[in-house]
């Protein structure tokens, strides 16, 4: 789920200027038995728009792009797992999208389960995959005057997710700047730390690769 300020051609005009709620679902698979899973979805109530349809996989890939051109905006992003999808922590998603400084900023939820979750967490980096779902609040705005405004404002509805997650595994891609840590990188990575830092120590011993939350080669 996900919150927008609505706007343009694309959008019936009674809509422009308005905040609406985004569901954005992919089936891969067979596409009329896709089209029949995710009907229901479509009828949940009235729509703004429909952009519902079959496309190649880089297509999806590159759907919200056009919200956030390279180099436009600032962010700031935090995540958590969360252990399930409670009625509170809906109500929650919901009052931080409106509480939003930004009309570009996103309070999200996005579903981990299904085939997502059957995935061994021994057969990739990634990990543990047992969550069911993860909170993102994604702060986007234009002018630097406005940081602490925004920052703030992801930080607090984080905390205030807390009681609906997992304390001690983050997304990592979400961590907030300057917020990761060994630490969190390992716990992230759970029993699948020890691993990445062998392939990091075999192929990148002088820690070329280190723009991220790193895992350190050993020494």
């Amino acid at each position: 789920m996900r919150v927008f300020d609505g706007g343009g051609e694309d959008f019936p005009e009674e809509s422009w200027g308005k905040r609406v709620f985004t569901l954005a679902c992919v089936y891969n698979g067979d596409p009329a038995r896709g089209e029949a899973l995710l009907q229901p979805l479509r009828e949940l109530g009235d729509l703004v728009t429909d952009f519902s349809g079959r496309m190649a996989y880089c297509e999806v890939q590159q759907l919200f792009d056009t919200l956030m051109p390279a180099g436009d905006f600032r962010c700031y992003w935090k995540a958590r797992y969360l252990t399930d999808l409670s009625d509170e922590m809906i109500d929650l998603a919901m009052q931080n999208a409106l509480d939003a400084p930004s009309d570009n900023s996103l309070s999200s939820l996005w579903n981990f389960g299904g085939r997502t979750a059957e995935i061994d967490a021994a057969a990739t980096a990634f990990g543990d995959r047992s969550m069911g779902w993860m909170y993102s609040l994604d702060g986007v705005w234009e002018n630097s005057e406005e940081d602490a405004r925004n920052i703030e404002w992801a930080r607090r509805g984080w905390k205030a997710s807390e009681t609906h997650g997992h304390q001690d595994r983050i997304y990592l891609n979400f961590a907030g700047h300057g917020e990761d840590s060994d630490a969190l990188t390992q716990a992230s990575f759970g029993e699948n730390y020890q691993r990445l830092v062998d392939v990091k120590t075999r192929y990148d011993p002088q820690n070329r690769f280190r723009f991220n939350q790193n895992i350190k080669p050993q020494t």
